[in-house]
């Protein structure tokens, strides 16, 4: 892949984190290659799983957080790397949350936005990978074809 198609970050979390991260999608997407629905269901993804790991996996303090982006011809994907504590969390579970709850919509929105989310724990890190289909054929993807390894769709 040529290396406008690929980004790298790696900080420790802390304020101006998110915006970092943003920055970093708006940088590699800005050539205006990718479609304007799929870049948009990315950025809202990306944000919401790098907002999560901001606020969760350090319980409270900073973590060493790596984001690895990348535009293929078929998908966007991410690649969130934390040495935080591990997510307790089984995405095949996760429902949007009552209309007046104050929390808990971020995974429910990534997992709308998303083609592919996937959490796993491995060696001591947290390993998200998120991808959205750069064209989904003017359909919904068929859920029916879930892994259950610890990813949806």
């Amino acid at each position: 892949m040529a290396t406008d198609d690929r980004r790298e970050l790696t900080l420790t979390t802390g304020e101006g984190t998110l915006d970092r991260v943003l920055d970093l999608i708006g940088e590699m997407l800005s050539a205006g290659r990718v479609e304007e629905e799929a870049r948009l269901r990315f950025e809202l993804a990306v944000a919401e799983i790098g907002a999560n790991i901001i606020e969760h996996a350090g319980d409270g303090d900073p973590v060493t957080l790596t984001l690895v982006l990348e535009v293929a011809p078929d998908r966007l994907e991410a690649r969130f790397t934390d040495d935080g504590s591990p997510a307790r969390v089984d995405l095949r579970a996760v429902q949007m949350p009552d209309v007046f709850a104050e929390r808990g919509r971020g995974l429910a929105i990534a997992l709308e936005a998303l083609d592919e989310l996937e959490y796993r724990r491995r060696g001591g890190e947290n390993v998200w990978r998120l991808a959205c289909y750069r064209d989904r054929g003017g359909e919904e993807p068929d859920d029916d074809d879930d892994e259950v390894s610890g990813s949806v769709r």
